[in-house]
């Protein structure tokens, strides 16, 4: 969720849904099968206010450490 927006029409929110089919296009939106989803909504601990980070991996493995990201296995 975009609590501050910088620039107004960009979006405000992240909708995260089972998806159609692997493969299946969204509008924008992070989906995946729904026993995972069902997985990552029991892990999930609002209280310690978790954020939601989608890179490519290479992406990922240049700012995880500056980030204080874990490494993916």
């Amino acid at each position: 969720y975009n609590t501050f927006p910088v620039e107004p029409g960009r979006g405000s929110c992240v909708f995260i849904h089972p998806w159609k089919s692997p493969g299946a296009a969204t509008s924008g939106s992070t989906a995946m099968e729904r026993l995972n989803l069902e997985r990552l909504f029991g892990w999930l601990t609002p209280s310690k206010n978790p954020y939601l980070i989608q890179l490519p991996a290479s992406e990922y493995d240049h700012v995880r450490k500056a980030w204080k990201l874990p490494k993916i296995k």
